[in-house]
């Protein structure tokens, strides 16, 4: 596989959605603690009394902490997306999965049905031959969105039998 790094297109998986879910939550946390506590008066000498059975607060502090598990999860899972002429290999920190264009039935590369608001990027469904559903890559959570549509345009082009 190491030759295969230094031959072809490597896309991580950006962390910054994860790490801006816990900065907003954890912000917007300290602020409501703050007014609550200035609202109520409960500011005295430079002390703080939190209630821990406010329901807001523990909605927030819920949230916070997924979040945190959240991004700790895929910064151990490290996800990488390599694009080569004539394969696709999804790897991971415990698992490494290829298919060359032979496995690969189709590539569609178009729009997230699920999706209400028109994505700037497109949703890549790779149709793999005896495999009952796709494999969807979402570009958006590469770091290089626009080159990873590109290699897959170009691994589209490379094999035969590929529709859009």
């Amino acid at each position: 596989m190491s030759e295969r790094r230094h031959t072809t297109n490597a896309f991580h998986v950006q962390l910054d959605f994860y790490w801006q879910s816990v900065a907003v939550y954890a912000l917007t946390l300290i602020l409501y603690v703050v007014i609550r506590a200035l609202y109520f008066s409960q500011l005295q000498q430079g002390l703080v009394v939190v209630m821990l059975n406010d329901p807001v607060v523990v909605v927030l502090s819920l949230f916070v902490a997924l979040s945190v598990v959240a991004l700790i999860g895929e910064m151990i899972m490290d996800r990488v997306i390599i694009v080569g002429p004539d394969f696709i290999t999804f790897v991971n920190r415990f698992h490494e999965r290829t298919f060359t264009s032979d496995e690969i039935d189709r590539i569609i590369i178009g729009k997230d049905r699920r999706v209400r608001v028109r994505p700037t990027t497109p949703m890549i469904r790779l149709h793999i031959k005896d495999r009952r559903r796709p494999l969807r890559i979402r570009p958006a959570l590469s770091d290089r969105d626009e080159d990873l549509v590109t290699a897959v345009l170009a691994l589209r082009h490379n094999h035969a039998g590929l529709t859009s």
